[in-house]
């Protein structure tokens, strides 16, 4: 069986939304996720929270260009 799952990361400290997207993409294989960045909701001005986007297929072992 194979299929994909969309993931996404949030945190509001961009230090540890690195750190657990590096635990992430070592432990599997299968994930690609997007560098950190900031939102852009005008709503939360001054309070953003950090995300990282990205996809989980099942069964598939996936070629990253980076880290």
């Amino acid at each position: 069986m194979s299929g994909k799952v969309r993931i996404r990361l949030q945190s509001r400290n961009k230090n540890e939304l690195i750190r657990i997207r590096k635990k992430f993409l070592k432990d599997h294989p299968q994930i690609i996720l997007s560098k950190p960045r900031e939102g852009t909701n005008p709503k939360y001005e001054g309070r953003q929270a950090w995300s990282c986007y990205g996809d989980y297929w099942i069964g598939k072992i996936r070629r990253r260009r980076n880290e």
